[in-house]
């Protein structure tokens, strides 16, 4: 009907694609898993003529349409590679950078399959341990005005499983991660870093070659 808007309502894409880092500490292994959400948008005017009597009806027919936030890792820039810190009685440390996409304020999180580096299969006798916790920092650096925002985490608090939380413990939402309070497009500084000074637990550490874990990071607009 003449005059009638005619709304064509948003469409929001989402697209999961999975990044896999490995990463062997006598071996750790740290896997990267991404998400992107996106929305299209479009506005337009039409106007359309019709000849008879009048010679022309002239129909104003708005199309309108939003644009809404995206977030995941730039094309090749997510946090990847492998290491092999060594013993896993020592010191160590690693990092893991990577490349932001996200057009709005976002949260990151992350999960340890462990809670910890695992010695899988390994005999713990009665005064042994079989499982060495290690720290975690996630660093998020955004565009130029936005304050950069991190947080340190221990791997026992970042099992789905565990009663225990912590800043970035993930699964990402809108509202469960660290959050960075703005938009961060292509710019380099971002990156997630595993640590940990001397084993000093009370138990002693059962010799294992196997001794690993498993990280997933995600990434969610948070608006």
């Amino acid at each position: 009907m003449a005059g009638e808007p005619l709304t064509l309502p948003n469409t929001a894409c989402t697209q999961r694609k999975p990044f896999r880092l490995e990463w062997i500490v006598g071996g750790l292994l740290l896997a990267i898993a991404t998400g992107a959400t996106g929305v299209s948008s479009a506005q337009a005017q039409v106007t359309a003529y019709a000849g008879g009597s009048p010679s022309n009806i002239v129909l104003s027919i708005p199309v309108t349409a939003s644009v809404g936030g995206r977030c995941g890792f730039a094309p090749g820039q997510a946090p990847s590679g492998s290491t092999n810190v060594g013993e896993v009685n020592n010191a160590f440390s690693a990092d893991f950078p990577f490349t932001l996409e996200c057009t709005v304020p976002f949260r990151a999180a992350v999960i340890s399959q462990n809670g910890g580096l695992l010695a899988t299969g390994a005999a713990t006798p009665s005064g042994y341990a079989n499982l060495a916790p290690y720290l975690v920092d996630l660093n998020l650096v955004g565009d130029v005005g936005v304050t950069p925002a991190s947080a340190t985490c221990d791997t026992g608090d970042l099992q789905t499983a565990s009663g225990a939380t912590c800043t970035f413990k993930g699964p990402a939402s809108a509202s469960q991660g660290l959050r960075l309070n703005g938009s961060s497009y292509d710019v380099s500084g971002s990156y997630l870093r595993v640590h940990r000074a001397a084993y000093a637990g009370p138990a002693i550490l059962v010799a294992s070659n196997t001794y690993a874990d498993a990280l997933t990071v995600t990434v969610s607009v948070s608006p």
